[in-house]
């Protein structure tokens, strides 16, 4: 039985636009229409796929079906929207339009060099060859072989090479001979860091093959490899024994002998650490680029050369180290402000002289003055006088003026220490406090529940503040409001705060009330009452808080139903004598008002049909073209015409459509005015795909929604989880998810169902047999068991119950798909809803079991 004919007319505008399945023209039984295939179409051309290129079913499909592999030629059928239709093992298929190209992209394999001059070819044939050459030694990248070619490119070509033509490594002309001038690894690359290949000798005689960098290519066992340039001379070496190593202290000159004649072999840089080959009188023996020279003992020395840069005090106990950097080992520490030699830095290390050697203490411990702990942050508290010393009778260095926030050293006396101009200074410590100090400048009122932060920095909130909440403010600071609390000031964000005392709550929305005594409680629950409201009625909204709509009645907030508010205004039912349109081909006919018996017969779309009688919401009496009358489902039939370019396209029902944003829905395709509105978040039931539109139902009449304004995605909730008699139960109402309510029928070929004609349908589809009954009959009778009156006991497959819905006791009935949501004949169609929705949970009865 439905929830009401009279009193479900609110539960249809609540619901507004659950969409339906179609219906089977034919005969029960045939209830799963066929979705459309799509029409044989003409070739457009022939394209290549740029990469991996998924393949999916339609246009509106996320799962992918296939993968074709880059530079695959496909065959095109034209497009639609961001896809072109392509053939796939005879079926037409989707892939994006984006991802093909009227040529071949092949992806790049690795590079080669030419090991001669080579000749370009147009194809992979002796035959092809161009007038282009590489010149031996070219890099070239390439792009896969064909036979005996190798595919390169030029500019935007691919051409081919012989692949005998290309090496993997260049190959490079003899340059010269060199000595190893000592012992040296050989690497495989022109990097130290690889693992040599081998080691060559002092005075090893090699063949060179030019330069790469800081090295020299040379030949090993027949393959390229690489040694320091450094490392080799033009002759063998003379050999001296190395005594030990000295840092150039400056600039020095190298002479070819012990004496300061001759030209000289080049200079030693300033800290240039050099081997040392034993001494010559007042000269010392090093070598410079391969070649044994002298330099003035006295401009060498053990350490290297630094000067002194600064006296800096050490501002906390802190480590010497042997080397600048934090894992070098620890020599000693040194005290707080202990006085240093500073020689220059070293990354974040200062260089110190201890014990006779440089060791290295961080930078940041270091400063030109001695430490006194901060032991505060105070504001002056009006203008007060820097002295230079802890008493009146010393100079005064300047004057700080009010509100100036000083870092404060501890104290010495009646005075406060602080840094001035680098150097310690002292102000009155009575001068001193917390805070700034500032006028009280007005009051404000919380626009929104807001934070008050500690500054404003808003990293610390402090406490909140409540919507409405006055406090009084004292000037602001950028985009904040100081606030007081206590003696300390705090921060508020200045756009959070008005003027006048805002209400309890924003307004989030305007809806119209759908029914007649619409109940306010004053909370979000169905108990207590503090009025009432009037269909048609306009109202503000201020959120919502479950299934309930917090509105305002005088001064006072409450909560009502939001099933029984709209974003459309409801509209008279039409007047006797209205013109209206079939908008469904093999739309049912009946002979009277109620669909027991099967129809008289089926309406073509577009018939045009005179309203002579409303038959409650779903019924009219109309008036055909040839003049007789009969009773169709308002749900089949608008005010407007259809538009007839445009085939029904059956569309998967058991999907969830859901409104992406609040969006425009129409009287017909190419209505140029909106005719409603869908809230955001709204789950929809498409009956037909027509065009680019979903036929939708608005109440009691057929709507048109844009495709492109919903997102299509799979309904766990109905998904067959096995092949119980339950699951065949479910499955069997699932796939007439939409159709629309019709008194009476328990055949979708009668153009939908009522409540109990739906369980009796389904009930029979799972293999439970049957004769139909009420609702009252199901309820007290034999035909299911295990009866439950407990909100919380019901389950999946479980038969739910309602009463008092249009009449006394039970008189409504549904299929639970879990323990909260069913599916039902209720409102204007075949529909999904939480049995904890006010209007269900007011009426809920109980459960029983297959």
């Amino acid at each position: 039985m439905p929830l009401s004919k009279k009193w479900f007319t609110s539960l249809a505008a609540s619901v507004m636009l659950f969409s339906s399945f179609p219906i089977s023209p034919l005969a029960e039984g045939n209830d799963s229409a066929a979705v459309v295939d799509e029409q044989t179409e003409v070739a457009t051309g022939k394209q290549f796929t740029q990469t991996a290129t998924p393949v999916f079913e339609t246009t509106e499909s996320t799962a992918v079906v296939s993968t074709l592999p880059a530079a695959t030629e496909v065959e095109t059928f034209g497009v639609e929207g961001l896809f072109t239709r392509i053939k796939l093992d005879g079926v037409y298929r989707f892939v994006k339009t984006d991802q093909l190209a009227d040529t071949p992209v092949y992806p790049k394999v690795g590079s080669h060099y030419t090991n001669k001059v080579t000749v370009l070819y147009s194809s992979a044939d002796s035959s092809a060859a161009t007038a282009q050459t590489f010149a031996p030694n070219s890099k070239i990248d390439t792009y896969g072989q064909v036979g005996l070619f190798t595919r390169v490119k030029q500019d935007a070509d691919y051409l081919f090479v012989l692949t005998a033509d290309l090496s993997t490594t260049p190959v490079y002309s003899v340059t010269g001979e060199r000595f190893v001038q000592q012992k040296t690894p050989v690497y495989p690359t022109a990097d130290t860091t690889q693992k040599p290949l081998a080691t060559l000798t002092q005075n090893d005689a090699i063949q060179t093959f030019g330069t790469s960098g800081n090295f020299t290519r040379i030949e090993l066992n027949g393959t390229y490899a690489f040694v320091l340039t450094a490392h080799l001379g033009t002759k063998p070496v003379i050999s001296y024994t190395a005594t030990g190593k000295k840092y150039s202290q400056q600039l020095a000159t190298v002479y070819p002998t012990a004496a300061t004649t001759g030209t000289p072999l080049g200079t030693l840089a300033q800290n240039q650490l050099v081997d040392i080959y034993g001494v010559s009188g007042a000269y010392t023996r090093v070598r410079l680029n391969g070649v044994y020279g002298f330099v003035l003992t006295a401009q060498l020395g053990d350490l290297e050369f630094f000067a002194q840069t600064a006296r800096l005090y050490v501002q906390s106990p802190t480590p010497i180290r042997q080397a600048p950097n934090a894992s070098s080992p620890v020599l000693k520490e040194h005290q707080t402000n202990t006085l240093l030699t500073v020689y220059g830095t070293s990354g974040a290390y200062s260089r110190i002289l201890f014990n006779g050697q440089y060791a290295y203490v961080l930078t940041s411990a270091l400063a030109p003055l001695k430490v006194y702990a901060k032991t505060a942050r105070l504001y002056v508290q009006k203008p007060t006088a820097i002295r230079s010393a802890p008493n009146a009778s010393s100079p005064v260095l300047k004057q700080h003026q009010m509100n100036t926030l000083l870092t404060v050293y501890g104290t010495s006396g009646a005075y406060s220490r602080i840094l001035f101009r680098e150097q310690y200074a002292y102000v009155l410590t009575s001068t001193l406090a917390l805070t700034k100090v500032y006028a009280k400048t007005g009051l404000r009122y919380a626009s929104k529940s807001t934070a008050i932060f500690k500054d404003t920095t808003a990293k610390t909130i402090v406490r909140t503040m409540k919507r409405a909440e006055q406090i009084d403010i004292y000037g602001t600071s950028g985009s904040y409001t100081r606030v007081k609390l206590g003696s300390v000031y705090a921060y508020v964000k200045t756009a959070d705060l008005v003027t006048k005392k805002p209400d309890l709550y924003d307004v989030t929305g305007i809806r119209y009330v759908l029914d007649d005594k619409v109940v306010v409680h004053p909370k979000a629950s169905l108990t207590g009452k503090i009025g009432t409201l009037k269909k048609n009625a306009q109202l503000s909204i201020y959120g919502t808080s479950g299934y309930y709509t917090r509105v305002k009645i005088g001064t006072t907030f409450g909560f009502v139903d939001s099933s029984r508010l709209g974003l459309n205004k409801p509209v008279a039912r039409p007047k006797v004598g209205t013109v209206f349109y079939v908008h469904f081909d093999q739309t049912p006919l009946f002979s009277a008002d109620v669909a027991y018996s099967r129809p008289a017969g089926y309406l073509s779309k577009g018939t045009k049909l005179i309203g002579l009688k409303a038959i409650d919401d779903d019924f009219w009496q109309v008036r055909l073209p040839n003049g007789t009358t009969g009773y169709v489902i308002n749900p089949y039939i608008g005010t407007t015409k259809p538009d007839m370019r445009y085939t029904q396209q059956a569309i998967n029902r058991q999907k969830i459509y859901t409104v992406k944003a609040t969006s425009s829905y129409f009287a017909t395709p190419v209505s140029p005015k909106s005719a409603g509105l869908v809230e955001q978040g709204k789950r929809v039931y498409p009956r037909y795909r027509v065009g680019n539109f979903y036929v939708i139902q608005s109440g009691w009449s057929p709507v048109y929604l844009p495709v492109s304004a919903v997102t299509v995605k799979t309904d766990t909730r109905i998904a067959q989880k096995n092949t119980s008699r339950g699951e065949k139960l479910i499955q069997a109402a699932a796939k007439h998810l939409g159709t629309p309510y019709t008194w009476g029928s328990q055949t979708a070929a009668n153009g939908g169902f009522d409540c109990s004609g739906l369980i009796h349908y389904a009930t029979n589809e799972a293999g439970k047999y049957g004769g139909r009954t009420n609702v009252s009959g199901y309820w007290y009778g034999a035909f299911f068991t295990n009866r439950r009156t407990t909100i919380s006991s019901g389950k999946r497959s479980d038969i739910v119950f309602f009463e008092n819905t249009y009449t006394d006791g039970p008189s409504h009935i549904g299929i639970m798909l879990d323990n909260e949501y069913f599916i039902h004949a209720g409102g204007s169609q075949l529909q999904i809803n939480s049995i904890y929705e006010p209007r269900w949970r007011e009426h809920f009865l109980g459960f029983k079991s297959m």
